[in-house]
Protein backbone atom coordinates (compact mmCIF):
# COMPACT_ATOMS: atom_id res chain seq x y z
CA UNK A 1 0.00 0.00 0.00
CA UNK A 2 1.33 3.40 -0.70
CA UNK A 3 1.14 5.32 2.63
CA UNK A 4 2.86 2.18 4.56
CA UNK A 5 5.51 2.57 1.82
CA UNK A 6 5.51 6.32 2.98
CA UNK A 7 5.75 5.38 6.17
CA UNK A 8 8.71 3.15 6.08
CA UNK A 9 10.48 5.68 3.46
CA UNK A 10 9.96 8.38 6.27
CA UNK A 11 11.56 6.14 9.17
CA UNK A 12 14.47 5.36 6.80
CA UNK A 13 15.29 9.10 6.21
CA UNK A 14 14.52 9.96 10.07
CA UNK A 15 17.16 6.91 10.68
CA UNK A 16 19.74 8.17 8.03
CA UNK A 17 22.30 10.65 9.50
CA UNK A 18 21.52 14.28 8.12
CA UNK A 19 24.17 15.10 5.23
CA UNK A 20 25.76 17.36 7.90
CA UNK A 21 26.41 14.68 10.31
CA UNK A 22 28.52 12.99 7.46
CA UNK A 23 31.15 16.28 7.16
CA UNK A 24 31.76 16.53 10.66
CA UNK A 25 31.64 13.76 13.49
CA UNK A 26 28.80 15.60 15.95
CA UNK A 27 30.41 16.37 19.35
CA UNK A 28 29.42 14.41 22.12
CA UNK A 29 27.84 16.56 24.69
CA UNK A 30 29.82 16.43 28.03
CA UNK A 31 28.10 14.65 30.74
CA UNK A 32 26.70 16.68 33.52
CA UNK A 33 28.75 15.73 35.89
CA UNK A 34 32.32 15.49 34.03
CA UNK A 35 35.00 17.86 36.26
CA UNK A 36 35.64 20.85 35.54
CA UNK A 37 38.80 21.16 33.69
CA UNK A 38 41.93 22.32 35.38
CA UNK A 39 42.38 26.18 35.29
CA UNK A 40 45.42 25.80 33.26
CA UNK A 41 43.69 23.57 30.77
CA UNK A 42 40.91 25.70 31.13
CA UNK A 43 43.46 28.58 29.08
CA UNK A 44 45.17 29.86 32.49
CA UNK A 45 48.65 30.36 31.82
CA UNK A 46 50.99 31.27 35.19
CA UNK A 47 53.16 34.38 35.24
CA UNK A 48 55.34 35.66 37.73
CA UNK A 49 52.42 36.92 39.64
CA UNK A 50 51.32 33.71 40.58
CA UNK A 51 55.23 32.65 41.35
CA UNK A 52 54.84 35.05 43.99
CA UNK A 53 52.05 34.19 45.48
CA UNK A 54 53.04 30.76 45.60
CA UNK A 55 56.43 31.93 47.16
CA UNK A 56 58.66 30.68 44.42
CA UNK A 57 60.72 33.28 44.32
CA UNK A 58 62.71 32.00 47.26
CA UNK A 59 61.03 28.74 48.51
CA UNK A 60 61.73 25.39 47.36
CA UNK A 61 59.10 22.44 47.82
CA UNK A 62 58.51 19.03 46.51
CA UNK A 63 56.69 20.89 43.47
CA UNK A 64 59.97 23.35 42.43
CA UNK A 65 63.03 22.57 43.73
CA UNK A 66 66.22 24.56 43.62
CA UNK A 67 66.86 24.77 40.02
CA UNK A 68 63.25 25.68 39.85
CA UNK A 69 63.42 28.64 41.73
CA UNK A 70 66.25 29.84 40.22
CA UNK A 71 64.56 29.60 37.34
CA UNK A 72 61.87 31.96 38.48
CA UNK A 73 64.26 34.19 40.23
CA UNK A 74 65.68 34.91 36.52
CA UNK A 75 62.42 34.92 34.93
CA UNK A 76 60.81 37.58 37.38
CA UNK A 77 63.43 39.53 38.76
CA UNK A 78 61.34 42.79 39.54
CA UNK A 79 58.28 40.73 40.67
CA UNK A 80 60.45 38.94 42.98
CA UNK A 81 62.36 41.72 44.80
CA UNK A 82 59.04 43.56 46.21
CA UNK A 83 58.25 42.67 49.61
CA UNK A 84 54.99 41.47 50.26
CA UNK A 85 53.69 44.99 51.91
CA UNK A 86 54.50 46.55 48.55
CA UNK A 87 52.14 43.70 46.13
CA UNK A 88 49.48 43.54 49.47
CA UNK A 89 45.85 45.60 48.08
CA UNK A 90 44.83 46.94 45.36
CA UNK A 91 48.18 47.20 42.66
CA UNK A 92 47.71 50.47 40.32
CA UNK A 93 48.60 49.71 36.74
CA UNK A 94 51.55 52.07 36.50
CA UNK A 95 52.96 50.03 40.00
CA UNK A 96 52.80 46.81 38.24
CA UNK A 97 56.30 45.05 37.89
CA UNK A 98 57.27 45.09 34.81
CA UNK A 99 57.62 41.32 34.78
CA UNK A 100 54.34 40.47 36.65
CA UNK A 101 52.50 39.28 33.31
CA UNK A 102 55.87 37.18 32.27
CA UNK A 103 54.98 33.55 31.50
CA UNK A 104 57.58 31.34 33.79
CA UNK A 105 59.33 28.54 32.84
CA UNK A 106 58.32 24.86 32.33
CA UNK A 107 58.97 23.73 35.85
CA UNK A 108 57.23 26.69 37.71
CA UNK A 109 54.68 26.23 35.12
CA UNK A 110 53.92 22.33 35.92
CA UNK A 111 54.48 22.99 39.61
CA UNK A 112 51.48 25.90 40.05
CA UNK A 113 49.19 23.80 37.62
CA UNK A 114 49.12 20.89 39.18
CA UNK A 115 49.02 22.69 42.58
CA UNK A 116 46.21 24.28 40.76
CA UNK A 117 44.87 21.06 39.12
CA UNK A 118 44.05 19.33 42.63
CA UNK A 119 43.13 23.36 44.37
CA UNK A 120 41.15 25.25 41.28
CA UNK A 121 39.59 27.77 43.72
CA UNK A 122 43.07 29.07 45.42
CA UNK A 123 43.12 32.62 43.78
CA UNK A 124 46.62 32.34 42.73
CA UNK A 125 45.00 29.71 40.06
CA UNK A 126 43.39 32.51 38.31
CA UNK A 127 44.45 35.90 36.66
CA UNK A 128 43.52 38.85 38.47
CA UNK A 129 42.78 42.08 36.25
CA UNK A 130 44.72 44.85 38.42
CA UNK A 131 41.45 47.12 38.24
CA UNK A 132 39.91 45.13 40.44
CA UNK A 133 39.55 47.33 44.02
CA UNK A 134 39.83 43.58 46.10
CA UNK A 135 42.22 44.01 48.97
CA UNK A 136 44.58 41.10 48.49
CA UNK A 137 48.11 40.45 49.21
CA UNK A 138 49.77 39.15 46.47
CA UNK A 139 51.70 36.69 48.26
CA UNK A 140 48.86 34.37 49.58
CA UNK A 141 49.45 32.46 52.28
CA UNK A 142 47.05 29.34 51.52
CA UNK A 143 48.80 29.17 47.62
CA UNK A 144 52.19 28.67 49.75
CA UNK A 145 50.12 26.26 52.23
CA UNK A 146 48.85 24.82 49.08
CA UNK A 147 52.14 23.84 47.01
CA UNK A 148 54.05 22.93 50.22
CA UNK A 149 51.85 20.30 50.47
CA UNK A 150 51.56 19.08 47.07
CA UNK A 151 53.33 16.31 45.96
CA UNK A 152 54.01 15.35 42.25
CA UNK A 153 53.10 11.84 40.75
CA UNK A 154 55.78 10.31 39.07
Amino acid sequence: SVPGMLAALAVAALAAPAPSDLREAPKAREPIFAPAPTPCDAGFVPTCEQAKGFGLCDTTNSACDTACVDEVKMTCPVTCSLSAEATSGHLEPDATPSDYGKHLPPAATEAICSTCADHPDLPCCHDHPHESNDRRRLQSDTCVTAINEATILT
